[in-house]
């Protein structure tokens, strides 16, 4: 593994892979000695004059670029220049040290080719959600000694998403809470781990669609208030309620079932239920009319022709009236 060109977007994968490939380097050749570059403001000799150079302690060298595809642009007189010489170096590279190459993103070409015959091209793939869920299931196992249901680990990934170093943190603090216990369960999760921003913002739909004027409002004082949420955010929240309800009324009439419809708008759990029947209820000129005002209301917010949080308070009440 003279050479490894690895990329992707996930940063967690990026540093436990880079660790992994040196600790297969610390076992062939012992003690190693680690250079990293920044491949957006390095140059081409001084990464090939430290690939070259042995270590004074004579050490194996493991000499990482980040940002690698830019790197790889030249900086200089040549488009191709750069590449080209690292293509190449890979024709012959040295035995004294290993090079990594990282990028988040990645052109392939020539240089891939030429890599594949003393190295590895590892593409890191993005995980989603029921990925991202047995990740957090199989970490728990291997790093903290503890388990954690698939229930938990749902919950987990949609407050905080699918960055694996928040995911990580968070296990870590979970693991850390149940202890001695073993076991988190999704309760633990519910009450550790807060609601994001985004799901606080969606909490309107659902009061919302209740059609009650009184808790609506007050959800949404709440909301502007104690939790600071920004207008923008949660007028955008009220905007897709009426439009999800315009187009499922809209499927409905056109003969969709009601699992096509959940499916197609990703309608889930109570709301989701509420939303359809309210849906059913209403004619869908009536509900293309209100998702026809919320968007007008939006669009004077965003001009300054009306004040953010009046046009939220009463978009608030028009849609509690139509709906209940």
């Amino acid at each position: 593994m003279q050479i490894v060109i690895m990329h992707g977007k996930e940063p967690f994968l990026m540093k436990m892979f880079t660790d992994d490939f040196a600790t297969v380097l610390e076992t062939e050749h012992g003690e190693i000695e680690r250079i990293i570059f920044d491949g957006e403001t390095t140059d081409l000799a001084s990464v090939l004059d430290e690939v070259r150079t042995f270590d004074l302690l004579m050490r194996f060298k493991l000499v990482i670029v980040d940002n690698a595809d830019t790197f790889l642009v030249d900086k200089g007189s040549g488009v191709k220049s750069t590449r080209k010489a690292m293509e190449r170096y890979a024709e012959s590279p040295v035995t004294n040290a290993a090079l990594l190459l990282r990028a988040t993103t990645w052109r392939p070409g020539k240089l891939d080719k030429a890599v594949e015959k003393v190295g590895l091209v590892y593409k890191l793939q993005s995980l989603n959600e029921p990925d991202a869920v047995r990740w957090c299931v199989a970490r728990c196992e291997k790093e903290y000694d503890c388990t954690i249901n698939p229930q938990g680990a749902q919950l987990l990934v949609q407050r905080i998403g699918l960055a694996l170093n928040r995911l990580d943190t968070e296990l870590q603090k979970l693991s850390a809470k149940v202890a001695p216990n073993t076991i988190i369960s999704k309760d633990d999760v519910s009450e550790m781990v807060g609601l994001s921003k985004e799901e606080q913002a969606w909490e309107i739909q659902s009061v919302v669609l209740t059609g009650n004027e009184g808790v609506a409002m007050t959800k949404l004082i709440e909301l502007l208030d104690v939790s600071r949420q920004p207008k923008e955010l949660l007028m955008w929240s009220v905007v897709d309620l009426t439009r999800r309800l315009s187009a499922a009324s809209t499927m409905m009439a056109n003969g969709s079932s009601d699992g096509e419809v959940r499916k197609t708008l990703k309608l889930f759990g109570d709301g989701g239920n509420r939303m359809v029947a309210v849906a059913k209820k209403k004619k869908p000129s009536q509900l293309a009319k209100l998702f026809t005002h919320a968007v007008a209301v939006d669009a004077k917010t965003k001009s300054g022709l009306l004040d953010g949080r009046r046009g939220l308070e009463t978009l608030t009440l028009q849609i509690c009236r139509e709906v209940r």
